[in-house]
């Protein structure tokens, strides 16, 4: 399975110019994960039509990254899933908001479940649940993770080494595919830089492999690989 990680130069807080631009970097492949508030502030029949538009578009399924939803007592972070023909077919609200959500009024949202996709069991957790190991508790075989990395360094390269870090553990630990979706460098939200940490996590890769990409990338989700990989931990007693 393809996986492309759509990475925009920069957000905008009309959730229709992000979306916009990540149709402008679409490249073929089977699933597309966009960025963490794609959706920024849209109203939710407004963000499920461009997920779902952007999934016709593609031909493929689309982790519509995030928009804040308004819901009694303030807004949750939350996206949906759809697949080629525009049908929502899962979704996920942040389970962690931090820094200035906290100011913004954001709730926690339920943790995310797992979910079938093409056969595989499949997971979104956005941005900063990644951190939360026991959100992968159930097997999983590939964990998609839209993000919006604000950083207070100067440089982007501490927040980089962290995110590569994480997701190549996380890939490891649970032997399953990770792709990051992120701004690029240069994007800000509420004045607070990005990053940049799209990446992809092979947790067996047949030969080295960059983790950051950058623009957008299309990295190859090989799961009779991953099959075997996990075939021959357990028969070695590495797992149980």
């Amino acid at each position: 399975m393809k996986v492309s990680m759509i990475a925009p130069a920069a957000w905008s807080p009309d959730g229709h110019d992000n979306f916009d631009a990540a149709e402008k970097l679409l490249e073929e492949s089977d699933l597309v994960v966009l960025p963490e508030l794609a959706g920024s502030r849209l109203p939710r029949a407004e963000y499920l039509e461009r997920v779902s538009g952007l999934a016709r578009r593609a031909g493929a399924y689309v982790v519509g990254g995030s928009h804040y939803d308004a819901v009694e007592g303030g807004i949750v972070n939350r996206g949906v899933v759809a697949d080629p023909a525009g049908l929502v077919v899962a979704e996920y609200e942040k389970a962690h908001p931090y820094g200035v959500e906290h100011r913004a009024g954001v709730l926690p949202g339920r943790p995310s479940r797992t979910f079938e996709l093409a056969g595989r069991q499949v997971r979104v957790l956005v941005c900063a649940d990644l951190w939360y190991s026991a959100r992968l508790a159930a097997p999983v075989d590939a964990v998609l993770v839209p993000a919006f990395s604000v950083t207070q360094w100067d440089s982007p390269e501490p927040s980089r080494a962290l995110w590569r870090h994480m997701s190549v553990a996380r890939a490891y630990e649970f032997m399953t595919y990770v792709a990051v979706s992120d701004w690029e460098r240069g994007a800000s939200y509420h004045g607070a830089p990005c990053a940049g940490v799209t990446g992809f996590a092979d947790p067996y890769p047949a030969r080295p492999a960059e983790y950051h990409v950058r623009g957008a990338g299309v990295r190859v989700m090989d799961f009779e690989r991953l099959d075997a990989l996990r075939a021959d931990q357990a028969g070695r007693g590495f797992v149980s």
